[in-house]
């Protein structure tokens, strides 16, 4: 009786072990299944916060090319008299105006001096010359390019026509050298100009005092804009007189091969 007993004894004591160690080991499987979870987690986490190469290739570049447009504004502001403002190149973000108001228009300061002096030189030739418009806010401009179309569309049989021809004529709001300050329309804004005296003046004498005839008549195909014998751009009394010996208009100018060291 006490054998059966013990017997019992024991094999309960076997299944009690048997269960423990089932447990455990159950346990220990949980345990290491988490913390490959947890681990794989982590590194998938870390993967995705860890910049790709080509990632960061761009960051890096991204000081370098933020750099490069600061350094070519720089440049441009440092010769801002030479700002183009054409029907393919807006007005430069970077650009503004120091409009002062004189003569009866507002126009950038340094025009004042050298347009008074060409003035005044020109009076003392028998010449009068006076200004008929001067700086133009983008929103004027608006108004007066939209007025080119409508009287282009009296006589253009369709509205394309009529824009395509009110661009030759009138800047489009955004595209006019007038919003640069630098342009000066003069004596009248007359086709017939460059017929008078004053305009014969100024084909002499405008690039002692840095002003160009800025829309040549043999120049339309590369400006773009109609001949207009009455609008005299500042560029500086250097990069004036420049352009007239080598009869360049201002886009030629600006694409001509620069020399070492300009």
């Amino acid at each position: 009786m006490q054998r059966r007993r013990f017997r019992k004894f024991l094999y309960a004591l076997a299944a009690v072990l048997f269960m423990a160690g089932c447990a455990a080991a159950c346990t220990y499987l949980f345990l290491a299944a988490y913390d490959l979870g947890v681990r794989s987690a982590g590194a998938a986490r870390n993967a995705q916060a860890a910049p790709s190469p080509a990632s960061s290739a761009r960051s890096s570049s991204a000081p370098a090319a933020s750099s490069k447009v600061q350094k070519t504004a720089a440049a441009s502001a440092q010769n801002r008299e030479l700002v183009l403002v054409n029907p393919y190149n807006r007005l430069p973000v970077w650009y503004r105006p120091n409009l002062v108001t004189e003569l009866g228009f507002q126009m950038d300061s340094s025009v004042v001096k050298p347009f008074e002096s060409m003035k005044a030189a020109a009076r003392k030739d028998g010449v009068s010359l006076w200004i008929s418009s001067a700086y133009r806010s983008t929103e004027r401009q608006g108004e007066l390019f939209q007025e080119e179309i409508e009287n282009y569309s009296k006589t253009c049989p369709t509205y394309a026509e009529a824009l395509a021809s009110a661009e030759k004529s009138v800047a489009k709001p955004g595209y006019s050298e007038h919003a640069t300050g630098l342009a000066l329309d003069l004596n009248g804004v007359k086709d017939g100009f460059d017929q008078t005296d004053a305009f014969r003046w100024l084909t002499r004498n405008a690039q002692d005092y840095g002003f160009i005839l800025r829309y040549p008549k043999d120049k339309q195909s590369i400006t773009k804009i109609k001949y207009e014998p009455w609008h005299y751009r500042y560029v500086g009394a250097e990069n004036a007189k420049a352009m007239k010996q080598s009869g360049l208009c201002l886009e030629e100018y600006l694409s001509r091969p620069q020399k070492t060291g300009d």
